[in-house]
């Protein structure tokens, strides 16, 4: 049990009274204040909980004259995560933790207004409220989603947090979701943001394919051709997809018909493969998948076995050993992966040819640059 001192005890005073280290250093460290932010219990509301801990915190630092240690618990991770404010002890300071610290309590009390007023907010929205602070989007990100992880809750969705709208969709009939809201049709959009309980509607018997491209110029250009936009809803990532394009085609998947094909394209390369697992697999979270999305190219047999033998050579492009290493790394994730076995194979026999010829090459480059003559080719094929 720690002895109390006066505050102006002297250092030897202090030795005097704690004759060896362990004593000195007992009696040297504060009382402090462990918060910790661990799973969020059924029968509490996130809202409560926030507020629970900075309550902890505000009084810890400004009645009682404690230091808080601010713990982070994680499901899914081994080790835990403990920050000191103000900081105290004896071991080697790697990283400050007040900024830590300042940034996850600030963010703590952005969920808790965005909870009461019942509102939702992009992550980009959160980061302009302060960006002295947060410094970078990204710190944003990556401190919502401990918080996120430590709660055990599902996404960022549950704090009222999302991300940027990045994605585009294209759609030949008016979409209807949330009572009021609509997706005009002809003409490119955001794709918006919605609800756990979103449901999409429209006229599904005047749409034929749902069609996911990796590039935004491809999508931009079939949105405007009327072979292609009277008859498929476009749909774009730009690259890498993000939650909320990933979440839109679930919410399509669920409410289209069986008759709806859902087709992904994007360019022949292993980053590529990459792109269309993502779309298609998630094995964290299924509402971030769409098992129905078929890979359909660009194929490396497709630009090998293409008759325009005069940009053959311009098309393809020689595999790096960055390439090759990071087609290596998929392989083996495709493996360890529970998708369905057509698909895998699929994806997996496509990195294997492009290892195999040692070649890659554009989307945009197939059929003498004609992606919608590749596309309606395609369309006819299984």
């Amino acid at each position: 049990m720690k002895t109390e001192h006066s505050l102006t005890e002297s250092l030897r005073e202090y030795m005097n009274h704690n004759p060896t280290r362990k004593d000195l250093t007992d009696a040297l460290t504060p009382r402090t204040r462990d918060i910790k932010l661990t799973k969020l219990q059924p029968s509490q509301s996130l809202e409560s909980e926030i507020e629970t801990l900075l309550s902890l915190a505000r009084n810890g630092i400004e009645q009682h004259n404690e230091p808080v240690v601010l713990i982070i618990e994680w499901e899914k991770r081994t080790h835990k995560l403990k920050m000191n404010y103000p900081y105290h002890g004896f071991e080697t300071l790697k990283d400050p933790p007040a900024m830590k610290i300042a940034v996850l309590l600030s963010l703590l009390s952005r969920i808790s207004a965005i909870a009461k007023s019942r509102d939702i907010c992009t992550i980009r929205d959160v980061f302009y409220l302060n960006v002295e602070l947060y410094k970078s989007q990204q710190i944003v990100s990556e401190s919502l989603r401990d918080i996120a992880e430590s709660f055990q809750l599902s996404d960022l969705n549950a704090l009222g947090i999302v991300a940027a709208q990045k994605g585009l969709c294209c759609t030949p009939v008016e979409l209807s979701f949330d009572i009021d809201k609509l997706i005009l049709k002809n003409q490119k959009s955001l794709v918006p943001l919605m609800t756990p309980t979103t449901e999409l509607s429209g006229n599904w018997s005047l749409v034929k394919r749902v069609v996911v491209l990796e590039k935004d110029a491809i999508f931009s250009k079939l949105a405007e051709n009327p072979l292609i936009n009277q008859q498929c809803i476009l749909v774009t990532g730009k690259g890498f997809p993000d939650w909320l394009t990933r979440h839109f085609l679930y919410k399509m998947m669920l409410s289209c018909p069986p008759t709806v094909l859902f087709e992904i394209y994007t360019d022949s390369d292993p980053y590529g493969i990459e792109i269309a697992l993502k779309y298609i697999y998630n094995d964290v979270n299924t509402v971030y998948q769409c098992p129905r999305l078929v890979y359909r190219g660009v194929m490396i047999q497709d630009l090998l076995q293409s008759g325009d033998t005069v940009h053959r050579g311009l098309q393809l492009l020689d595999l790096s050993a960055r390439d090759l290493s990071y087609a290596m790394n998929l392989l083996k994730r495709l493996v360890n992966t529970t998708l369905k076995a057509s698909k895998k194979r699929l994806l997996m026999r496509e990195v294997q040819r492009q290892m195999f010829y040692q070649k890659k090459a554009e989307m945009n480059t197939v059929h003498g640059a004609d992606f919608a003559k590749y596309l309606v080719t395609k369309s006819g094929t299984t």
